[in-house]
């Protein structure tokens, strides 16, 4: 066997380093490019969960509040009030007023969908929703504790109230 010739030994270092630095820039490639690949997907749930808190806070403080003479009581949901917007929510020309009403309105005037549930000890006892809720769709959430007024009350303090969760969600 005739020995390499001079000067070919020193030449596998140069190519190990010269493999390492492509392997080392295509690894760092391979991750600044995932996170792009996956920014079409990303959810707009943040604008979704805003919109729901702000119509949950409309609902609860405004539009189902128990007015009373020193004026509406945060916090207490009128029974009627609740079934009149349950009664609007039915029809889809309701259901539109009362979206629009709420401001769910985006890009050019497109309308949120919108669904009010009402829980009384873990039962869903009133629920209205202007359509329903697809699997694929991003949903924003809240929830406010409320008391719900018996419609045969007189007064804030001759009533027990009911003890409810009102949930809202948007999609």
């Amino acid at each position: 066997m005739s020995p390499p010739a001079p000067g070919c030994d020193g030449q596998t270092n140069l190519d190990f380093l010269f493999a390492v630095t492509i392997f080392s820039l295509s690894f760092l490639f391979v991750f600044a490019f995932i996170p792009g690949m996956f920014a079409p997907f990303q959810s707009s749930s943040d604008e979704l969960t805003m919109t729901a808190d702000r119509v949950a806070a409309v609902l609860v403080e405004d539009r189902l509040s128990v007015n009373s003479s020193a004026g509406s009581t945060v916090g207490i949901v009128d029974a009627a009030a609740l079934e009149g917007l349950v009664a609007g929510m039915a029809t889809p020309a309701g259901s539109q007023a009362c979206r629009s009403g709420l401001g769910l309105a985006h890009d050019g005037g497109q309308l949120y969908d919108l669904a009010v549930i009402v829980e009384e000890q873990g039962a869903a006892s009133v629920q209205a929703a202007s359509a329903p809720e697809s699997g694929g769709s991003n949903v924003g959430q809240s929830k406010r504790y409320v008391l719900v007024r018996d419609p045969a009350g007189t007064g804030i303090d001759r009533y027990p109230g009911r003890q409810a969760i009102l949930t809202v969600r948007v999609w």
